[in-house]
């Protein structure tokens, strides 16, 4: 196992394991079972709306994430069951001089249930490589919403685009398997040009939202209000657009995380109340 230097300091990579199961219990969606292998955990969940979703952080003792790490994360979300997972704060990817570091996401949704994934920022340093592998299989009715946000790297430091590579791949799958929605965004600011016509263009930061309902299409009207939203806001470039099984994809581009993070909270807000019939909550500053 190659060991990795942190602040003058030796560490060796990591095997993070969180496996969690919810359910409907009543009014209130509830673990049913939880199991966490550090350095990934996960907090008691909170109930901030209505509607009985448990909000969930998940965490990470260890400040970043090393080279050769890997991280395994299982969600089960059973029939009518709502949760929204998020982390208190950005996801550091430290220097990866040998191998990747490594995310992967299962998410299971049965009938009905909702599931929200709106992880904090991303942030790779120079000379990281990050690799993250997103599956979500949809039961009939169920909904998804997915977040990202990539950071160009430690600004204040004059590391703009100085990580080595950042691999994303997205696929989300009805119960049967067949794929609703198939995405891989690769950046390697060393081998490719980023800032220019087509990718950055003058921006750092890259921001992106799915929603998504199986066996529903989502309305034309709402897709153009988000696309109109976001054109409304200051510092972002964004659009929205209706994908093939009738999801909704956003992308937007910004010069800084601000912009970025609260344009994709207007989206969330407008999606899930045109959808779920609740506003979003703000519950990370």
């Amino acid at each position: 196992m190659r060991a990795t230097a942190v602040g003058g300091h030796l560490q060796r990579p990591h095997e993070g394991q969180l496996h969690l199961a919810l359910r409907q219990d009543g009014r209130r969606t509830v673990l049913q079972e939880c199991y966490f292998q550090v350095p990934l955990q996960v907090l008691r969940p909170l109930y901030l709306d209505d509607v009985g979703t448990a909000y969930l952080y998940i965490v990470s003792p260890c400040g970043g994430v090393l080279g050769g790490d890997m991280y395994h994360i299982t969600v089960q979300v059973e029939t009518g069951a709502r949760v929204c997972l998020t982390t208190p704060s950005a996801t550091r990817i430290y220097a990866t001089p040998g191998e990747p570091a490594q995310q992967r996401l299962a998410m299971t949704l049965q009938a009905g249930a909702v599931l929200e994934y709106l992880p904090a920022q991303t942030i790779p340093y120079a000379q990281a490589a990050f690799q993250q592998q997103l599956h979500v299989q949809l039961g009939a009715g169920a909904c998804v919403m997915l977040q990202e946000i990539i950071a160009p790297g430690r600004q204040a430091r004059g590391e703009v685009f100085a990580y080595r590579a950042y691999d994303s791949r997205v696929c989300i799958t009805d119960s049967a398997g067949h794929r609703l929605l198939r995405e891989r965004l690769r950046l390697q600011p060393g081998a490719q040009q980023v800032v220019g016509l087509g990718l950055f263009e003058d921006y750092t930061y890259l921001g992106t939202f799915y929603a998504l309902i199986e066996g529903t299409a989502l309305s034309a009207e709402l897709v153009e209000h988000v696309h109109t939203l976001l054109a409304s806001q200051s510092g972002i470039l964004g659009s929205a657009t209706q994908l093939a099984h009738g999801g909704l994809a956003v992308r937007v581009l910004g010069a800084e995380h601000t912009p970025v993070q609260e344009a994709l909270h207007a989206v969330w807000d407008t999606v899930r109340q045109a959808i779920l019939g609740y506003p979003a909550v703000v519950w990370r500053t």
